[in-house]
């Protein structure tokens, strides 16, 4: 019985295979089947679409195919698509002819769906017509699957062009036999819809070039351009950046941004901007238009990619008035075109686990401060209260070095002592101040001596956390007092011959 039916099933699939066959040859006498993408009759014209190769095709694109739709996703369910197959020369485009002026009054934001193994630059110009032409770029990605690349042309609107173009791989040069494919689709122009309608200006941020443009950005003989982000990444996803020309010959041409008042960095000290560069040059920032220039160096080291740069202004003295960032400083070894793309200026809290590193070259020296036991080393205490590295980086005291005073626990008034030789000035800084970090709770005797003592007591300190302790001596200005004195755990003989202190920033201020 088994036999009689495998018998049966073959028997019929060779039948079905003979007829198959003899009818192969009449097929191929058939016309080929005509097919029309768009089945829908009366479609009324969409004239924001420049095709979708279905029912809005109203431009006929050369060299482009209609096709069925290698892979219809939910990013794109459409039947038909375009086929466009790149040349080897490598500036090769699509180009739609307008023959008039292209209307971006409403409509301003080009989309273009495109999927292909090829990554490379997508270039989009608007060309012809009577203004400069303009071009954005972005990155396709070569992973075959669908993806929607949009250029927003908004602030492009009452210009005049008449030709849209749109490069694939831009600038390279196809090699070898084998074609770059690239599937297209839903090539229109969308609605603007401004991501800015509802933002809340914070002027810590000097420039993002989309939202946040607060502060006016510039420079010596050439405008920040703002253009679509022509290389997205992790480090820099914006939509727009700016674009500064830089004058390699001139070490000594800035980036100039006023703020007319003093700034305040107290809250907001660390600038930060990022930069796509694809040559490496010093990097300089600079505060000036207060009582002291503070500058800070950095180097553009790695090309080709966006790279975040910080600058610590903790030491401002929050009196400056203007900020200036030098590209290639002191250097002259570049073009008077040096191209850098620039983003995201912006003041920002500072870590409080980073110290402050400081730079001492073209320091003032400022008298008022007795030692901060880094730049500001002024009378000579360091012998006695050496320079060490700060046990605790903390927003209380972000200062790399502080000082170290070894006190001998077991006297109960032995001290550190700073004669200047000549009367203390205390007309206008008279309030002492200093930061203090112990690993006991100690009180800190200040006293002035050499003329009509005077002597004032803190407070018990904290423990393993920096402190400031302040002391006025507003009442002593005519005291005529030539001498300094702390007296660490004042009063006390219960400690060891060798109690460590942490002392910094040790100064007079005003009151």
């Amino acid at each position: 019985m088994d036999n009689l039916n495998f018998f049966l099933k073959y028997s019929l699939l060779f039948l079905i295979l003979m007829i198959f066959l003899s009818c192969e040859e009449d097929f191929q006498d058939f016309p080929t089947i005509s097919y029309n993408p768009c089945e829908i009759e009366d479609v009324s014209i969409n004239p924001n679409f420049i095709t979708d190769f279905e029912c809005q095709s109203n431009f006929i694109l050369n060299n482009v195919e209609t096709v069925r739709n290698p892979s219809e996703t939910p990013l794109n369910t459409s039947n038909f698509v375009g086929l466009y197959t790149d040349t080897q020369e490598p500036t090769d485009f699509i180009e739609i002819d307008y023959g008039s002026p292209i209307d971006l009054s409403t409509n301003t934001v080009f989309k273009i769906k495109v999927k292909t193994e090829i990554s490379g630059e997508l270039r989009v110009m608007l060309d012809g017509g009577s203004s400069e032409a303009v071009i954005q770029s972005q990155n396709v990605h070569g992973d075959n699957g669908w993806g929607i690349y949009i250029f927003d042309f908004s602030w492009r609107q009452n210009e005049n062009h008449t030709k849209l173009k749109v490069f694939f791989n831009y600038g390279v040069e196809v090699i070898g036999s084998t074609p770059n494919l690239y599937y297209i689709d839903d090539l229109f122009f969308d609605t603007f819809i401004d991501p800015c309608e509802n933002f809340i200006e914070n002027n810590n941020i000097l420039s993002d070039f989309e939202c946040q443009q607060n502060h006016e950005l510039l420079t010596v003989d050439n405008e920040i351009q703002i253009l679509n982000n022509p290389y997205p990444n992790e480090i820099n996803n914006s939509i727009f950046v700016g674009q500064y020309i830089d004058d390699g010959s001139d070490g000594s041409d800035a980036l100039t941004i006023n703020f007319n008042d003093p700034i305040n960095l107290t809250e907001n000290p660390q600038l930060h901007i990022k930069i796509y560069s694809s040559i490496s040059s010093p990097l300089l920032a600079r505060i000036v238009g207060g009582a002291s220039a503070i500058e800070i160096s950095n180097n553009i080291t790695l090309t080709n990619e966006w790279v975040n740069y910080v600058f610590d202004f903790s030491l401002s003295s929050n009196d400056q008035t203007q900020l200036k960032i030098f590209f290639n400083h002191n250097v002259t070894n570049g073009t008077p075109t040096d191209m850098y793309y620039i983003d995201d200026l912006m003041f920002l809290p500072a870590p409080c686990d980073e110290p402050i590193i400081e730079n001492c070259s073209n320091v003032v020296q400022d008298y008022n401060i007795i030692s901060d036991w880094n730049c500001q080393q002024n009378y000579g205490i360091e012998t006695t209260v050496p320079s060490v590295l700060n046990p605790l980086i903390s927003c209380d005291n972000r200062s790399e070095y502080v000082g170290q005073y070894t006190d001998d626990g077991t006297e109960a008034y032995d001290a550190f002592i700073l004669n200047y030789g000549s009367i203390i000035n205390l007309n206008t800084h008279n309030k002492l101040k200093f930061k203090l970090y112990s690993s006991s709770s100690i009180q800190v005797l200040a006293k002035l001596e050499g003329g009509s003592a005077i002597e004032k007591w803190s407070d018990f300190s904290a423990v393993n956390t920096w402190q400031e302790f302040s002391y006025d001596f507003s009442d002593s200005i005519d005291n005529e007092n030539t001498t300094l004195v702390l007296f660490f755990n004042a009063g006390q003989n219960n400690g060891n011959p060798e109690d460590i202190y942490h002392i910094d920033e040790l100064r007079w201020e005003e009151n």
